[in-house]
């Protein structure tokens, strides 16, 4: 009796503080595509394997298009925006293509929309185009300085204007014109900025996090132990987030160190930040981590494969979606929604608009 009644409660504390089975960091369900997921206004996940995948809250398959590679991207009308080799290709909610736009290379990213839903995505040809919301060409432009492809995505600030980077870092006008390139940075880019509410964009070049100001300089810079494959995350109190080498970087927006949380593989997925601060992570050890806001572990959920460039997404109850090497989509149960901050996950927001709030 006695074992009975300790069984009983060990059970209920582990209900209470959370485990892998009941509480949070407990897998909600698996599907088998991947990627970096993005969540529709109506609860409908999108991920891309072999084509997009739309899946219902509960896991369940609603409907599969076999064009999709890059991550998936969602207008405010519903379409989802997607790259497969030289193409980009628009969906409607129901699954159906609308159009296709071909470039001269191949789309490795995904584009950030607009407010007035023009689409601007890079390539390997080096050219950025501005394509209408009908699937026309708007325009491109091959910017000044660049050496190989222009395969980030790019970020687009309250004012309109279009941020990217590659060798240099260019922020373009909505008319194509270039405003000005950053060549203080003096090392390749090969992740996406995040926008603060100041203006201050945040990009990760070779072993340093960058701060830099809306007219080209730098404000400051942070060193990291190893490459920033990741691309940054911004808290409500300014705090920037960033993956490098095997550690999740914390640092304040002067740019010096908060903390660092060391993961067992090589962080290249991008932090996504909830509303109670916790700041969840993908590292190649095949786990997500859920680090609390003064850096020590909550908990982790190990999945069977690495998790690479995949990122998690903070869906509206909580629930955490990312891709792994194994295959599968995993939806793993938190506790808060997505942070109300200036840039709070790759993308900005669950539907990977990379569009800063007012724009």
């Amino acid at each position: 009796m006695k074992l009975f009644a300790s069984l009983i409660t060990a059970l209920s504390l582990m209900l209470v503080v959370g485990c892998h089975w009941f509480g949070e960091g407990s897998r909600e369900w698996r599907f088998e595509t991947g990627g970096s997921p993005a969540v529709g206004s109506d609860g409908t996940i999108y991920g891309t394997s072999d084509g997009l995948y739309a899946l219902n809250p509960d896991g369940s398959l609603k409907w599969h298009c076999e064009k999709g590679h890059t991550p998936p991207v969602i207008g405010s009308d519903g379409i989802i925006y997607v790259g497969s080799g030289n193409s980009l290709y628009a969906v409607d909610p129901g699954g159906t293509i609308k159009w296709s736009y071909e470039t001269e290379g191949s789309i490795r990213s995904c584009p950030a929309i607009g407010s007035d839903g023009t689409l601007y995505i890079g390539s390997s040809d080096r050219y950025l185009y501005a394509v209408n919301p009908d699937g026309t060409l708007k325009w491109r432009i091959m910017p000044v300085g660049v050496s190989q492809d222009l395969s980030n995505s790019p970020a687009i600030a309250s004012d309109g204007t279009i941020y990217i980077g590659e060798r240099n870092f260019w922020a373009i006008n909505p008319d194509s014109s270039i405003k000005w390139v950053s060549e203080e940075l003096d090392a390749s880019v090969i992740n996406s900025p995040a926008i603060g509410s100041d203006g201050t964009l945040y990009v990760g070049a070779k072993s340093r996090l960058c701060a830099i100001n809306s007219d080209g300089t730098i404000k400051w810079s942070y060193q990291t132990d190893g490459e920033v494959y990741s691309s940054p995350a911004i808290g409500s109190d300014g705090t920037v987030y960033v993956g490098a080498s095997l550690w999740l970087y914390a640092v304040n927006s002067d740019g010096t160190s908060k903390w660092s949380y060391e993961t067992d593989g090589i962080v290249y997925s991008s932090p996504a930040i909830a509303s109670d601060g916790t700041v969840y992570v993908g590292s190649n050890d095949g786990c997500l981590y859920a680090i609390n806001p003064d850096g020590t572990l909550g908990w982790r959920y190990e999945t069977d494969g690495g998790i690479g460039r995949s990122s998690p997404t903070i869906g509206q109850d909580g629930t955490i979606y990312i891709g792994s090497s194994d295959g599968y989509l995993y939806a793993i149960r938190g506790s808060e929604g997505l942070a109300d901050s200036p840039w709070p996950m790759l993308g900005h927001d669950p539907q990977h608009t990379g569009r800063a709030e007012g724009e």
